[in-house]
Parts: structure tokens; sequence; C-alpha cells
């Protein structure tokens, strides 16, 4: 606090003489200009008045009349000899050409007096003399200046620096693990903006964290099933186990160990903040088509239905992750619903829609939000029927993000559950390209 305090401090008295400088030297320069023409204004009907009294009497009796003169002048008035004081050419030959002469260490103004070789004399004049330096009165006001600068300056530090402290101290609270760190600023704190940011990142760790914890401990879950169940299969080969039963079921626990890593690296890869989807116009429709065939491979074929205008429908989308996006859809409708699935492609004000309707048990309100998030099943799917690893549907909102759209969970005209994937993307006939 103490260094904080001395380094702004110095930094405003430094400004602050800095300024008082240059305006009060522009304002002494101002003043020397106008006190300096005043001066010669007097000084000149001083000599005027001066010799127009000492021009009709003999210079012998000029300096008597000088000291009568005194009296009524407002400045000092002597008459002096042309040779009184030292004077540099400069000021000679400008006091013999008749000019007034000001003596800056004299306080004083000569003027000589026309075709004589006595001048006149006006001075000492002490209080309209330059200011060549400061008196410790002035010194004394300045310091006095510069110290009520210090109140206003701590005033405004030392909420400020409580405000920091409390910055540095759960800072290092968050970089020690403690992630429900957070601080309490006022509104008016000048550091509020960064306290939000501080306590957005702090909630976005604790987030991310128990995210990648969950996550971890789901994947060690699911992976842990299959190998138990690989390692009782290579016992019971040792003793004596039909070997072809068995090899075929450590296939498919394989399998499910490959499928998991897979749906996991494909979550990684979406999560990653610089990811930029190939967004490319392809015929939408044909590839819709096409995953309904595959999907007909190892379920009922899905009806499809294209609510667009055109036949050849062409959007904006990722080809691949789109496609898996759909894939994923499709499984999930035919694993957990009934025994009808539809899709439709839809368009309307510059927004696309695939709707995956099913007629089964349909998915509860309080479930829907739940279930984008990474490993996260209804009960009854938690089961070897169905299988799944609860990766499906947040690997289609991670999708659905990097084409700056959305999913959506609502309930299907069939009765069962309708997923919407919906983006922004313009809509051309693929039959006019």
């Amino acid at each position: 606090m103490r260094q904080l305090f001395l380094r702004f401090y110095l930094t405003v008295v430094v400004c602050f003489l800095i300024s008082a400088t240059l305006i009060g030297g522009a304002y002494k320069h101002l003043i020397d200009r106008t006190n300096q023409r005043y001066l010669i204004d007097i000084f000149k009907t001083t000599v005027t008045i001066i010799e127009e009294e000492l021009g009709d009497l003999p210079r012998s009796i000029w300096h008597d009349e000088a000291a009568r003169l005194r009296g009524k002048l407002p400045v000092p008035v002597q008459i002096e000899s042309v040779d009184a004081y030292q004077l540099s050419p400069d000021n000679k030959a400008t006091l013999l050409n008749g000019g007034i002469i000001l003596l800056s260490d004299k306080e004083l103004y000569l003027h000589r007096i026309h075709q004589t070789e006595l001048m006149v004399v006006l001075g000492p004049i002490p209080y309209l003399s330059r200011l060549e330096g400061m008196s410790w009165i002035d010194w004394l006001a300045m310091a006095l200046m510069c110290a009520a600068l210090g109140i206003p300056t701590w005033l405004w530090m030392r909420p400020f620096w409580r405000d920091v402290l409390q910055l540095i101290k759960q800072s290092r609270r968050l970089g020690n693990g403690d992630f429900t760190s957070r601080v309490e600023l006022a509104d008016s704190s000048a550091l509020a903006p960064l306290g939000v940011t501080f306590n957005r990142m702090a909630n976005d760790i604790q987030t991310l964290t128990a995210s990648r914890r969950a996550m971890l401990d789901a994947v060690s879950h699911d992976l842990r099933t299959p190998l138990t169940r690989i390692r009782y299969r290579l016992e019971a080969l040792k003793a004596g186990a039909s070997v072809d039963g068995q090899i075929a079921a450590v296939e498919r626990d394989l399998g499910q160990i490959d499928q998991l890593l897979e749906e996991w690296l494909t979550m990684s890869t979406l999560d990653r903040a610089q990811l930029r989807l190939n967004l490319e116009l392809k015929d939408i429709a044909a590839l819709l088509e096409l995953i309904c065939n595959e999907s007909a491979q190892q379920n009922a074929a899905p009806a499809f239905s294209n609510a667009t205008p055109f036949a050849s429908a062409f959007m904006e989308y990722d080809s691949y992750y789109l496609g898996r996006a759909v894939t994923n859809l499709l499984s999930n409708a035919h694993r957990y619903g009934g025994d009808t699935v539809q899709l439709t492609l839809a368009w309307g004000e510059g927004v696309a829609q695939i709707h995956v309707d099913d007629n089964g048990p349909g998915i509860p309100d309080h479930a829907r939000e739940r279930l984008l998030q990474p490993f996260e099943r209804m009960e009854n799917s938690r089961n070897l029927a169905t299988g799944g690893f609860g990766l499906g549907l947040s690997i289609v909102a991670m999708i659905m993000r990097g084409h700056n759209g959305e999913i959506r969970i609502e309930t299907s005209p069939l009765g069962g559950a309708r997923i919407t994937l919906a983006w922004p993307t313009p809509l051309v006939d693929g039959g006019q390209l």
C-alpha cells in the first residue's frame, strides 16, 4: 500500500508542480509585459512633468527643484549625471539617444534630459521589481499545497488498495485449488468490472473442473465394466469354457471400449476453443437420405420427410459433424424410443430445422436440460440391453454450437420424444445451381 501510494502521490505532485510552473511562468510573463508598459507610461509622464518644471530654471538649481518635486510625484526622483552608473555599451547608446533604461539590479529607470549631460533617475521601485527568486513564503505555500494533495490521494487509494488485497487473496486461494473463492466488491468500486470477471472466471473453472472430474469418473466406470467382463471371460477360458462364445463376447466388450473412447475423443475435439467447423453449401436432403439408408442396415428404416420447397435443398453445414449428430439422434431414437422413427427437414425465416421423432416413452421435462450434459443418462438406459455412455446428446449440442445453432428436446407428435437441431443458414434450390 505504501509503495503504491507513494508512486501515485509523487506522480500527482510532479504533474501539479509542472503545471503550476508552466501556468505561473506564462502568467508572470503576461504580468511583466503589462507592468513594463505601465511603468514606461508612468515614467514618460513623470519625465515630461519634470522637464517642463525644469525647462525654465537654471541648471544650478535643478537638484533643489528635483528634491522639491519628490513630494509631489508617486515615485522617488532625482537628477544625476549620465555617467553616474556603469552601463553596458548598448544601454549607454540607448540612454544617449533619449531612450529609457531599466537597471534591474538597482530597480531604477534612467532617462537623459534632452540636450544635457544630466538624466532623470526614477526609483528605486521595489514593489514593481521583477521576481528573480522565490521567498520562503512561496516555498511554504507550495509545500502546503503538495501536502494537501496527499489527502484526496489517500482517501481514493485506501478503498482501491483494500479491493486489490481482496483480489490478491482470492486469486491465491483459487491458485491453490479452492475453486469456491469469490470476491465481493461494491458496485462503486473502480475494480468492480475486474471483480465480476474474476468471479465469472472462477465459476467457469469450478464448473469445468467438476465436469472433468465427473467425466473421468464416468469414463473410469464405463471402462471398468467391460474390462471386468473381459477379465472374467479370460478366467473362464482358462477354466475350459467354450472358446468361440467367449471370444465373441470379448470382441463385443472391446467394441464397447472402442466406442467409448471414440465418443470421448470426439467430444474433446469439439470442446476446443480454436475448433472451427467447415461450413459449406451442400445438398442436405441427399445427406439425410443417405443417413436413413445406412441406419436401415441395423434398425427399421426411419421415415424421411423433406418439408422444404426444394427437392435438392442446399444449406450451409459441416457434412461430417452434422451427419454425426443426426446419426447419434437416430441411434438414440431406435435404442430408447418405440418402433417408429421419423426424420424431418424443414426451413423457415433463415433457420434450418431437423426433427427426429419417435413414439417411445418420451423424456420428462425435468430431465431434458440435464441430458445435454456429458455422461448424463436416463435411469432406464443404464442397462446392458440399451447400453450407451451418456455422450451422444452432449456431442450433438457441441456440434450445434459450432453451427451457431441449438438442440431442443420436446414432445413429439408421435407421442414420444422430439429432438430438434436448428441453425441459421440460407436455403438454395439445387436445381438452379
